[in-house]
This record gives C-alpha cells, structure tokens and sequence, in this order.
C-alpha cells in the first residue's frame, strides 16, 4: 500500500508540476495574445490614418482625372476647330488669289483702255492741229513726249 501511496503520491506531484506548467503556459498565451492584440489595435490605428491621408488624395486623383478629361476634351473641339478655320482661311486665300487675278486682269484691261483712249484722244488732237494748220510740222509731237520748263522732253 506504501508503494500505491507512494506512486498516488507522485503522480499528484506530477499532475500538480503539470498543471501548475498548463497555467503558466496558459498565462504565457493570456499575456502574448493580449499584446497582440493591443498590437493589432495599434497596426488598425496606423492603418486608419493612412487611409485617413489617402482617402483626400484619391479623391484628389479622380477630381484631376475629371479635370484632364475635360480638358482633353475642350482641346478636341478646338483643335477640330483650328482644323475647320484652316480649311477655311485656304479657301479664302484661294478665293483671294482668283480675286486679285481678277483685279489685276481689269487693272490691265483698264490701263489699256485708258492708254488706248489717251492715245486717240492725242490722235485726235494732232489731227485737229494738222486741219486747222496744214503746213505745221507735227513730226516733233509724240504721246512719249512732254513738256518741261518750255521744252519737249521723253517722259520717263
């Protein structure tokens, strides 16, 4: 019976060192997860303020990206506008050439005409001298000529 008390005996020893090792693991645990957990609240917080920062900063990025969509779209419509105001402008300069063709071709009509009626009416004149005077020599009396200081001179 000694030796059954003996072995109860050590087997209560044993389960006591046991459970006193269970506890202290058990404390051990308690303590480990209570740091971590107070080490997640902390790694929540940090994460709270970062997205606190970040949150203003997307939204920032989407006002931008609205922004240069508007504006890419603003320089599509004038650059579709730049483009018809080309086209525009050549057809004009080309309307504008044909135009000055057509005023230089009746300039020169004109000045032809003019030259070709100062010529006749000049014609005319020496003819009207030559009647009223028959024997005059007309010979000196030119359209290219003029008269400077009393003096018939080539025009230039």
């Amino acid at each position: 019976m000694l030796k059954l008390r003996e072995e109860s005996t050590l087997q209560a020893k044993k389960s006591s060192q046991r459970e006193t090792t269970l506890h202290q693991e058990l404390e051990n645990l308690r303590r480990t997860e209570k740091e971590t957990k107070k080490l997640l609240f902390e790694k929540s917080q940090e994460a709270l303020q970062a997205q606190s920062k970040i949150l203003p900063l997307r939204n920032e990025v989407i006002e931008l990206k609205d922004k240069a969509e508007e504006v890419q779209a603003k320089m599509a419509k004038l650059e579709e506008r730049a483009t018809q105001r080309e086209i525009q402008l050549g057809q004009l300069e080309g309307e504008l050439t044909h135009k000055v063709e057509l005023f230089m071709q009746t300039e020169e009509e004109l000045t032809n005409d003019v030259v070709d009626a100062y010529g006749a009416g000049f014609e005319d004149a020496l003819a009207q001298v030559a009647c009223v005077h028959p024997g005059m020599d007309l010979s000196q009396f030119e359209v290219t000529r003029r008269v400077v200081d009393r003096q018939l001179v080539a025009k230039e």
